[in-house]
């Protein structure tokens, strides 16, 4: 071994591990659905290694804040803007030691949980939301490659900032911010935006390490022109094993977090969000016209919902969708006779009445989807009307309404509902569903 390697010894492992990160997602999201949750969401191992990641990007701008160099200012802001960010990802530990969210935060946050960013946004599609996700995608595609590649071309904004403290991520990290920024777009509509989170917490803590070891290995600062990547004499002893440190620690606190929780009082909890998690994704790939796996996962949820009729329903669309005629005419008359058998005990339920709308819809038998509707509506109408203070006849009569494509009228009875019962997280799904559509 040289006592100088070339410099591709310190972004070898880096780019080694974005392919293995974006490898294993794309490949996770193709052909392994349950492992792909796991991987994106709440409480699981997707979101312990943003935090991880994040809390060690923390510790090591801290150590940065007391070494001599004009960036300390810069690490100072980092390390609170970490220890703030990875706070607010697991909601200040609140779904860890299950405290309950305090009232203000149940009626104002999106996701009804305490932490400050839901405020903005949340699991709605909100015009807020949209903008302040284009906004950070360009801050990161600038941070992450346009002001180091600018720095790299010697260009005299960027020379200034250097100059001024404000540290550029290594230009090898590129894929890093760029492909988060991309991400954080959802596009694809997939939970994609948590991978983004896990690339920036990543990013963030090689950038760290990185200047840990070059400010480590000379006793002067950066001038404007030095982007280039450290070159300690022994590798091993430098920057290649911070990094070897930094994936094995967030790797293995990740899984370890993960371990402890779904074995403590919090395992039924995580069940829940993972069959949850289950629901959602089998409607998403229903959207790709993925129907086999769309269809193994509904049938995983009917598992443990052997009587819901919506399921069903989902299940007959998907076969419907792969061309299987039988099984849809099988699903969606099993969902009716479900819906009949509660029917003849309660005649005058609304929700029992546009789920036969829907049913009889799906096979095209619109005389006795009307029938229903109508009903549905009258039930609806004269319940507001005797309770017009109650959340959930005005939330039903709501449902009715978008039901029968009355957008408008929805819109105005999902919103009182929201009034009366602010805390209500399905009074408050449904009302954005209905604004989407009026917008």
């Amino acid at each position: 071994m040289s006592d100088h390697p070339p410099p591709m010894r310190q972004f070898l492992l880096p780019c080694l591990l974005f392919a293995a990160i974006a490898s294993f997602y794309t490949i996770a999201a193709c052909f392994f659905p349950i492992l792909f949750i796991w991987a994106t969401y709440e409480d699981l191992f997707g979101e312990w290694v943003q935090f991880w990641s994040i809390m060690i990007a923390m510790a090591v701008s801290v150590r940065l804040i007391f070494m001599r160099s004009r960036f300390r200012w810069f690490f100072a802001i980092l390390a609170l803007s970490c220890l703030y960010v990875g706070m607010e990802e697991i909601s200040w530990g609140q779904r860890v030691f299950a405290f309950d969210s305090p009232t203000y935060f149940k009626a104002n946050n999106l996701q009804g949980e305490t932490n400050l960013h839901n405020f903005l946004t949340g699991p709605y599609g909100t015009t807020l939301k949209k903008m302040i996700s284009y906004a950070l995608a360009l801050a990161l595609a600038c941070y992450g490659l346009a002001y180091p590649l600018a720095l790299r071309l010697k260009f005299r904004l960027a020379s200034w900032a250097m100059r001024l403290g404000v540290a550029t991520p290594p230009l090898y990290l590129w894929p890093y911010f760029v492909t988060a920024a991309f991400l954080e777009l959802s596009f694809f509509r997939f939970n994609e935006a948590e991978v983004a989170e896990v690339l920036v917490g990543l990013g963030l803590a090689m950038t760290t390490v990185h200047y840990l070891c070059k400010l480590r290995n000379a006793k002067d600062t950066y001038t404007a022109s030095e982007v280039a990547p450290a070159t300690p004499s022994n590798p091993m002893t430098g920057l290649l094993r911070l990094q070897c440190a930094v994936i094995a620690m967030t790797l293995s606190l990740s899984a370890g977090t993960t371990l402890l929780l779904y074995n403590s009082s919090r395992g039924q909890a995580i069940d829940r969000r993972i069959e949850n998690g289950v629901n959602k994704f089998a409607g998403r790939y229903a959207r790709y016209e993925a129907w086999d796996t769309a269809i193994a996962l509904y049938e995983r949820v009917r598992i443990n919902n052997p009587q819901s009729v919506k399921v069903l329903r989902q299940l007959a669309e998907c076969y419907q969708g792969r061309g299987d005629n039988e099984n849809f005419m099988k699903y969606v008359q099993q969902a009716i006779d479900h819906d009949m058998a509660a029917y003849k005990e309660k005649r005058y339920s609304a929700s029992v009445n546009r789920s036969l709308t829907r049913s009889y819809r799906m096979i095209g038998d619109e005389k006795s989807a009307q029938k229903h509707l109508r009903l549905a509506m009258r039930i609806g109408i004269k319940r507001v009307k005797k309770k017009p203070s109650s959340a959930p006849a005005a939330y039903s009569l709501g449902k009715t309404y978008s039901l029968a494509a009355r957008h408008g009228e929805a819109l105005e009875h999902l919103s009182r509902a929201c009034k009366i019962n602010p805390t209500s997280k399905k009074y408050r799904k449904a009302y954005y569903s209905a604004k989407k559509k009026v917008s």
